[in-house]
């Protein structure tokens, strides 16, 4: 709808972005038609080595499919030297973890962790870069697994019993001080590494957890008996490097995302059932270019752009507060025909939540110096920009509505000054 409004100022012979000339010579009229036009740009492989965050289970998506996420890590030696008497015993292996309270699904449901050994040295997929589909070899049988539900913001620790045959075989290492707990080198040749992951018909949850060298240890739990009764134990620590990644597969057969082809794809949402989507943490991003913006200038009269704001809204059903939550501190960036990843333009982007009717959440972004941009350059009309989160540390995803959804319809606002000649 436009509707102009008289606006009263001074008149300059030189009209500044912002500036209000005498209602003698202008209009303010306001817009709400120009429709960005939203697609889904879809990558099978991205960097994911070098993370703060692990990701570990699978979950079901009701429209982006199954989402399966595995860490793989490297562990490391004591810093310190260590003497362990001949007369200690061993007791058992552990790994433990820890939650950083992040999840995307159902957690009332309980998932079997499994805790295996790689079979190799992990190494750069291509230049200095692990990637969401780089696979490495594991050892069977796994070393050890659990059963449990986690409790995101209950649970601070997860403890997993590991093979008492590895535990021996450690524990009489650091007894003997062999050479391949010596050096970190020697280690790194002897035990490759860990992965983790969940049984085939586990699909509830994505859980994070802390891939700090505090956050992971295999601990070696043994005692003393003399001179008297003491319980020791002895970690190995999680490795900090960029050797770590997670592995994050979508199985996108049956949904609108779906391609047998490898490589970069984008869907217009105009054949995705009027929607879009963004799933950083999976390689889902949503674009939003503006090929009708310019119709606003096909005019003989001088228009300055006072305001522009983004509202970008998710589809009302496809989001709620404890399975999908909708994705916080999103980031709009830069991008350009080749769908390449460009400058951020605004950051820490959250929704407004209608938390009574559910049906007015929208994200709101001033993109007004962007869209003046794009207004006063040639050639613009392949920029767009990526509506985008964190990839390396959540899966949290949101559906948004293009212009053709009645409710919940993405919308460019913009106020301009329309100066007569």
């Amino acid at each position: 709808m436009i509707g102009p409004v008289l606006c009263q100022s001074c008149y300059r012979n030189d009209i500044e972005f912002g500036t209000l000339p005498d209602n003698n010579y202008t209009n303010l009229v306001y817009t709400d038609t120009i429709e960005p036009r939203l697609s889904t740009v879809v990558f099978d492989s991205f960097s994911t080595n070098g993370i703060s965050s692990f990701l570990i289970g699978k979950y079901k998506d009701p429209y982006l499919g199954v989402i399966s996420t595995k860490p793989f890590f490297q562990m490391t030696i004591l810093s310190d030297t260590l003497s362990i008497p001949s007369t200690a015993v061993y007791d058992s292996l552990c790994f433990i973890a820890h939650p950083n309270k992040y999840y995307y699904g159902d957690t009332s449901r309980a998932q079997t962790i499994y805790v295996n050994e790689l079979a190799d040295i992990i190494n750069y997929t291509y230049g200095s870069y692990l990637y969401n589909t780089s696979d490495f070899a594991l050892k069977a049988p796994p070393l050890g697994s659990k059963t449990l539900k986690i409790r995101p913001s209950a649970d601070t620790s997860i403890m997993i019993r590991l093979s008492d045959v590895k535990g021996s075989e450690f524990f009489s290492k650091l007894q003997q001080r062999a050479d391949e707990i010596l050096t970190d080198a020697n280690f790194q040749n002897y035990f490759k590494g860990i992965s983790l992951s969940v049984g085939d018909n586990d699909t509830s949850a994505v859980y994070g957890l802390d891939a700090s060298a505090n956050g992971i240890v295999m601990r070696v739990f043994y005692h003393n008996t003399i001179p008297y009764f003491q319980s020791k134990w002895v970690d190995f620590a999680l490795k900090s490097g960029t050797y770590n990644f997670n592995q994050v597969i979508a199985d996108r057969a049956g949904t609108p995302l779906y391609s047998s082809i490898p490589g970069i794809k984008e869907f217009l949402s105009e054949n995705t059932n009027n929607v879009a989507y963004t799933q950083y943490g999976t390689g889902v991003l949503l674009k939003l270019t503006f090929p009708s913006l310019k119709n606003i200038v096909t005019t003989d009269k001088i228009i300055k752009l006072q305001k522009a704001e983004l509202v970008i809204r998710p589809i009302g059903d496809s989001h709620d507060i404890n399975k999908f939550k909708l994705p916080t501190n999103l980031s709009l960036v830069e991008t350009n025909g080749t769908n390449s990843i460009g400058s951020t333009l605004v950051s820490n982007i959250v929704p407004v939540t209608d938390e009574i009717y559910g049906t007015d959440t929208y994200y709101k972004v001033d993109v007004s110096s962007y869209i003046n941009n794009l207004l006063t350059t040639t050639d613009s009309e392949d920029q767009g920009l990526f509506f985008i989160g964190n990839p390396e540390s959540n899966v949290d995803r949101a559906m948004i509505g293009n212009g053709n959804q009645t409710i919940y319809r993405t919308q460019l606002l913009v106020t301009a000054l329309v100066i007569n000649k």
